[in-house]
């Protein structure tokens, strides 16, 4: 076996077999070289599992029918099953954003359970990608470049060849006399990356022969570092979780300024939520949390942080217009709210709820001004009597306010007015708002390491 042969073995060794190695073959000499060094192995009969490939046809060049032809033909001399797939590219923005969107959904299409993707990147690309994202002013986790290994679904992205350079996969390729197609694209240095491949690197290399091993060394640190920033987030995301899905300020107030963002960090990717760059967790450490009091909220894009008592919530986003009101009668039993709003539920209740006497309610919402004398209390505004019965800030423009013709009636979790009050043993209705799920919280709680 080659040399190259050998560490891809070892690098595969580290990890169970998976159901199938399926390569991401785009054609090229690293994916081609990566797909012989697989098809080696399986055919000395050192490959612990079944290998496959898939080619993703993005339909942005003149040769993409041909470089699908080859992938085929490649696949065909060296017996390994190929699916491709042709996409369709939005290029609203970047090119190759919109592009590199398009793969991976079919790669979550196209593989299976179990399976481990194999792409073909090496060292050469790492470097680049980490040089890249520095100068777009990066922080550790952009600048330790692209993972080895992570989810894809249900199954498993692979990088095996991160520790090799593009000049041992052209050796290899030369060795084995082994055909591949260029990207033509690859060429077009008004691309920042192929600014930097062509411009950049070939100066380094002059310059510091050596460069890509320090590289790599820096590299390895930065990982471990981010691991152990992370293990710290962890920890403190462990103490400073409430049982309500948000994080204790007074937990937060305790931590300096660098480990409340990156907790706060941890905390957004734990929830699904977008990556929290620097500028939005230094305007949330420096800005919002010191000034802010209760009530208030910090845009995130894909939803709101609210401070509320004593804690800060990740809170969905709501309907930004109020939806047109809805009309029910006494004898329905649910109404659904609209739109995603939950639904009212309505049940009858001995001396207490609305007088039968009503029979038909429309459902609106706040607009302001509202009143609501509840019995034996003065009359009191609606946004006092929502703040004292503590109803969280996100759901008061959403709470339903219940209406016969143009008197406000009841208000689901805080009362009905004293006027429309059922006698002592007659029945009444009771209004039950059962309100959507607004904070966003953990799937899994979180478990603590042992020491």
């Amino acid at each position: 076996m080659s040399d190259l042969v050998v560490k891809l073995l070892a690098e595969l060794s580290r990890k169970s077999a998976p159901g199938r190695y399926v390569v991401a073959l785009s054609g090229g000499l690293d994916s081609t070289v990566l797909l012989h060094a697989l098809a080696s192995l399986r055919d000395a009969d050192s490959l612990s599992a079944e290998l496959a490939a898939v080619h993703i046809n993005h339909q942005l060049s003149d040769m993409g029918m041909e470089w699908q032809a080859f992938c085929a033909e490649i696949c065909q001399q060296w017996q390994v099953p190929l699916t491709t797939r042709e996409v369709s590219v939005r290029a609203d923005g970047s090119l190759e954003a919109a592009a590199r969107a398009a793969r991976y959904g079919a790669f979550r299409e196209l593989v299976q359970s179990g399976d481990s993707l194999l792409l073909a990147h090496h060292l050469d690309d790492q470097i680049e990608t980490s040089l890249y994202r520095l100068l777009r002013g990066a922080g550790p986790q952009g600048l330790s470049g692209i993972p080895r290994v992570r989810s894809l679904g249900k199954a498993t992205l692979w990088r095996p060849l991160l520790d090799f350079t593009r000049a041992e996969l052209h050796t290899y390729a030369i060795v084995k006399r082994l055909q591949w197609r260029e990207d033509e694209s690859n060429q077009d240095d008004r691309h920042d990356r192929n600014f930097l491949r062509h411009h950049i690197f070939p100066v380094l290399e002059d310059r510091w022969p050596d460069y890509r091993a320090s590289w790599h060394k820096s590299l390895s640190l930065i990982v471990e570092s981010n691991a152990l920033q992370r293990d710290l987030a962890d920890q403190d995301l462990l103490s400073g979780l409430s049982p309500r899905g948000g994080l204790f300020m007074v937990h937060l107030e305790q931590l300096d300024p660098a480990r409340q963002r990156n907790v706060i960090r941890r905390w957004a990717k734990k929830l699904g939520l977008q990556a929290l760059g620097w500028r939005i967790t230094h305007q949330l450490v420096d800005e919002f949390l010191p000034a802010s009091e209760s009530g208030s909220s910090y845009d995130i894009t894909d939803c709101l942080l609210y401070r509320h008592d004593g804690e800060l919530f990740a809170v969905r986003k709501g309907v930004a217009d109020a939806p047109d009101p809805i009309i029910f009668d006494a004898g329905d039993r649910s109404v659904e709210m609209r739109p995603g709003n939950g639904a009212l539920l309505i049940s009858s209740m001995s001396g207490n709820g609305i007088s039968k006497r009503l029979q038909k309610f429309t459902v609106r919402y706040r607009t302001g001004g509202e009143n609501l004398k509840l019995p034996g209390r003065p009359t009191k505004s609606l946004k006092d009597l929502l703040h004292e019965a503590g109803v969280p800030p996100w759901q008061r423009q959403r709470v339903p306010l219940i209406y016969a013709e143009t008197e406000l009636v009841c208000v689901p979790g805080i009362g009905v007015a004293e006027s429309h009050q059922a006698e002592p043993g007659d029945s009444g209705l009771h209004i039950q708002w059962q309100e959507p799920q607004q904070v966003i919280t953990l799937e899994q709680p979180l478990e603590s390491r042992a020491e």
